[in-house]
């Protein structure tokens, strides 16, 4: 007896914890579908089932009931507290998951596991007595959809008049918490009735429906019904539906009349307010249509006044000649508006060209090659061209000389990296400052403001779309509000001087792409190849240009080969050096990378390891600048 006592126990205090793993922490659901079917009883009690199905993940559902409406105060036909049940009897709570569409057949169905008072975490029910109302807390945890059937008995909610009968009731009250999906409300009449006593009235969102059926019920429907909305549903009917002798709330007022002009009165006012939304939509009806017409019509403006290029004199394929108004590098920001490896490249080689920098080979293998470049002077150098001198020759190397080698060293050093990456920034940053200074492309201030403006006047509508309950209207305006302004943002139009250097530029590079269909005597004298090597470097096409020169000097005659041959032994050079350069700036991006990868995680106890976000909130603190 004492061991099975010991399992009981063991039993009551493990229970608890076994069935709370069975609650969910993370609650989240919607009421797909809200049933009720009501039958008005012949004593004039009210028999209701209510069936909501929930779908998501919850534990349970808590449902207020209240039997009495404290607003009810006055005599008339409006707000009669003659309305309000005299109490409320529950007679059964039941749950089951459900698999499919529902409809008040869903209420006879079998396989419910009935719910008892002796709850546990996940299944049973508490109930709650509160003032004029009474709170049922059902427990029934499930991941998926499920549905809670309530069956619980109004007592004394019908009234007999001197003429009819009345059943008027808040099925759904200002005090739910949800918004319902598919709400059905069924109101049953104890017999048939095809009098003209029976008449019919729902009180709420203006969205909603009732109608008579078969002269034996009525049913209200509404798609959405909001959170904290209530729904009511008035009824006169034949009195001699009821049994006179049971039903308690007697009234010896002809009441129809009043009622009548009660609902007429309210009819009158939702007639009015349908018709004032129905105005107001046609108005966010026009505003959205003006909204998306106008955004046609400016994104064709914005197309041709600010983002198609202006014609160019230069029509021909090809251009060999040379625009001297700014150094190679400035090319790389007219042509990409950013600044690539190439133009770093180009930018040496250059320097070499212009006999500023003397460039030879010093060791040599098949796989790597190293060259050294040696300064020679700085004539005739602008201040970027100058910072690039002082940054390869005092800070990658020393005594005027640097090597490939060294530069390769220098970008991924752990020591160096970020200097490198520092110094190259800034150097892009000035030949960037440069192109602007050419004025290659034109202002956009007023595309911007424009592509701003649709996309606030489209969280404008959409919000008043919101308020106004029409938001699933137009809704792809928000997205074409957001690809408007992203396009004004990053569109650039070059100016008339800015596109006739591009399509000077893009047929001078379509001149070094085709330079080996050329034949030597229709093109330039050979002293020029070095420098369209240079433009070629810019281009990325060093290696192919190189290849093709290389193949036309070998077919030039031995008589005039030293004459003509540049002071490069082997074009290749070129393709080699930006190689070596391009290889550079790749390894300090990966340093960059692997240094941010591989730093110690941020502590918040306070033990150290890496830097945590947003610095700057300490005591103290300033700044620096250069001078």
């Amino acid at each position: 007896m004492k061991k099975i006592l010991k399992i009981i126990t063991l039993l009551v205090l493990i229970l608890p914890l076994t069935t709370q793993a069975l609650t969910y922490d993370n609650v989240y659901y919607n009421i797909s579908d809200y049933y009720i079917d009501a039958d008005i009883l012949e004593n004039g009690d009210l028999l209701v089932n209510e069936l909501i199905v929930l779908d998501g993940t919850f534990n349970g559902y808590i449902r207020d009931i209240a039997y009495r409406n404290s607003k009810l105060t006055s005599n008339n036909y409006e707000n009669n507290v003659l309305y309000n049940a005299s109490g409320i009897e529950l007679i059964d709570i039941s749950a089951k998951k459900i698999n499919g569409e529902v409809s008040f057949a869903t209420i006879n169905e079998s396989g419910y596991t009935t719910l008892t008072p002796n709850y546990s975490a996940n299944l049973g029910y508490t109930i709650t007595s509160l003032s004029n109302e009474e709170e049922y807390k059902m427990y029934f945890a499930t991941n998926g959809k499920a549905a809670f059937k309530i069956t619980y008995l109004l007592k004394d909610v019908a009234v007999i008049h001197q003429d009819v009968a009345e059943l008027y009731w808040t099925f759904i009250g200002d005090g739910f918490d949800d918004a319902i999906n598919n709400l059905h409300i069924r109101v049953n009449l104890p017999q048939k009735d095809s009098s003209s006593d029976f008449r019919i009235w729902a009180h709420g969102d203006l969205s909603g429906e009732i109608n008579k059926y078969d002269d034996s019920y009525c049913l209200a429907t509404i798609n959405q019904n909001k959170a904290l909305n209530p729904i009511d549903i008035r009824l006169t009917f034949a009195k001699n539906l009821l049994d006179e002798t049971s039903v308690q709330k007697q009234n010896v007022e002809t009441a129809l009349p009043e009622i009548l002009k009660v609902e007429e009165k309210r009819a009158d006012k939702a007639n009015r307010q349908r018709k004032k939304m129905q105005i107001i939509r046609n108005i966010i009806f026009i505003l959205n249509l003006l909204w998306y017409l106008s955004l046609f019509i400016t994104a064709i403006y914005v197309y041709f006044k600010y983002d198609k290029e202006y014609k160019s004199i230069f029509k021909n394929k090809y251009n060999r000649e040379f625009i001297d108004d700014y150094n190679v590098e400035v090319i790389d920001y007219l042509m990409n508006k950013n600044i690539t490896p190439n133009a770093l490249s180009a930018s040496i080689m250059n320097l070499v060209y212009k006999k500023n920098i003397r460039l030879e080979e010093i060791s040599s293998d098949k796989k790597h090659k190293n060259y050294q470049f040696t300064l020679l002077n700085q004539d005739n150098l602008n201040d970027t061209e100058k910072y690039l001198v002082d940054f390869l020759f005092n800070r990658v190397g020393k005594e005027n000389t640097f090597t490939t080698e060294d530069l390769k060293k220098y970008a991924s050093s752990p020591k160096t990296y970020d200097k490198f990456h520092s110094n190259y920034t800034t150097w892009k940053n000035k030949v960037v400052s440069d192109g602007k200074k050419q004025q290659f492309f034109e202002k956009k201030s007023k595309p911007i403001s424009l592509g701003t403006l649709f996309l606030v006047t489209a969280f404008l509508l959409i919000l008043i779309d919101a308020i106004f309950g029409f938001q699933i209207i137009f809704y792809g305006r928000l997205f074409l509000a957001i690809i408007f302004f992203v396009y004004t943002i990053t569109f650039s139009k070059r100016t008339k001087k800015g596109n006739e250097d591009y399509v000077r530029w893009k047929a001078f590079k379509n001149f070094l792409q085709d330079f080996g269909n050329f034949k030597i005597k229709e093109l330039p004298e050979i002293i020029l190849w070095e420098r369209y090597l240079v433009y070629a470097t810019i281009f990325g096409l060093a290696k192919q240009v190189s290849k093709n020169m290389n193949v036309l000097i070998s077919e030039i005659p031995e008589g005039t080969y030293v004459d003509y041959y540049p002071s490069f032994v082997d074009f290749y050079i070129f393709d080699s050096i930006s190689n070596s350069i391009n290889s550079a700036i790749a390894s300090n991006n990966t340093a960059i990378t692997n240094a941010q990868i591989s730093s110690s995680s941020s502590s918040g106890g306070g033990f150290g390891g890496g830097f945590s976000s947003g610095g700057g909130f300490g005591g103290g603190g300033g700044g620096g600048r250069g001078f």
